[in-house]
């Protein structure tokens, strides 16, 4: 609670925050994949080699596979042609010259062209381009699913960018009817056709996707998995801070929590786990009503499957 206070404190960097966020939420307006957004970046080559062929001066400082925070180089399980989600190369370049701590990252739908041992030629508007294999999460083909599981996918309604989901209707497990968890809860919404080979099941704790609870210094903040390796998991956050932790000092946040009214959980509230009591669990949807104190006022947030927890101990 104290972290959220002296959040509460900082009124321009909460505006600025916000802005982040509204860009991490709405990712981009193309349906198809990549195309708007990356081109704000990632310029289109067209018919010019020399956008292609010329490297530009972040990419001439990194060494192969290697990303601006303490993380170990490792393979990648995905597949020429299979979808993957990653970020914009240029963003994890930045790291370099403007400095870890000024990276900010959403990751979206590509296109896996060559996998390579610490780096993997992915498609991007107009160019190919190497990105490390520590910012590449897998999407492996012929995933199928059942009613109630969480998937990782990315907006397939309006957008791009990485997302969980819910799978309310698996009557085709191939390509399910699924409910977004990471937009804000909207009483009513439409289900979400998911297209085949667009989305994989988070089945396991330590997998790309899950959330987790992360232990610091006035309590829990939360973040998502990108990659664990050698006892360290690379996340990102709110706003798309990207974070390198101890594997010892995060908690994975179930996707299947068994909750009940009056239950004392733990749950997301901005960038972090506060205490509350659980009012209505809406297992169709994967979200949970909880009565938390805010600001010294009551408040009823609703939460989706991944922000909330019960029992919550490093372990």
């Amino acid at each position: 609670m104290t972290q959220l206070i002296n959040y509460l404190k900082q009124p321009i960097a909460n505006f600025l925050w916000l802005g982040l966020l509204c860009l991490w939420a709405c990712g981009s307006a193309d349906n198809t994949g990549t195309q708007q957004t990356d081109s704000i970046v990632e310029v289109d080559s067209g018919n010019n080699p020399d956008l292609v062929s010329s490297p530009s001066a972040s990419s001439q400082k990194r060494s192969p596979g290697s990303i601006p925070l303490d993380f170990p180089l490792v393979n990648t399980t995905a597949k020429a042609n299979e979808y993957v989600l990653a970020p914009m190369l240029q963003w994890v370049e930045d790291g370099f010259i403007k400095g870890k701590d000024q990276m900010v990252l959403i990751f979206y739908g590509r296109k896996m062209v060559a996998p390579g041992k610490v780096e993997s030629k992915l498609k991007a508007i107009g160019k190919e381009v190497m990105m490390p294999n520590s910012m590449i999460i897998p999407v492996p083909v012929g995933e199928k699913v059942l009613k109630g599981e969480v998937v990782l996918t990315w907006e397939q309604n309006r957008g791009s960018s990485m997302r969980t989901a819910i799978v309310t209707d698996a009557s085709n497990p191939a390509s399910p009817k699924i409910q977004y968890l990471d937009t804000p809860y909207t009483p009513g919404v439409s289900d979400v056709q998911a297209q085949p080979n667009t989305f994989v099941a988070l089945r396991k704790p330590w997998q790309p996707g899950v959330y987790l609870a992360v232990k610091e210094d006035f309590g829990y903040n939360y973040a998502q998995i990108i990659r664990e390796a050698d006892n360290k998991v690379l996340t990102i956050g709110f706003t798309g801070k990207v974070k390198v932790y101890n594997k010892n000092n995060c908690v994975p946040v179930p996707f299947k929590p068994q909750l009940k009214p009056g239950d004392k959980v733990h749950v997301v509230k901005i960038a972090a786990f506060i205490e509350g009591v659980v009012k209505k669990v809406l297992p169709e949807i994967g979200r949970v009503m909880v009565e938390i104190d805010f600001g010294g006022k009551p408040e009823t947030v609703v939460a989706g499957y991944g922000k909330i927890i019960k029992d919550l101990k490093i372990r």
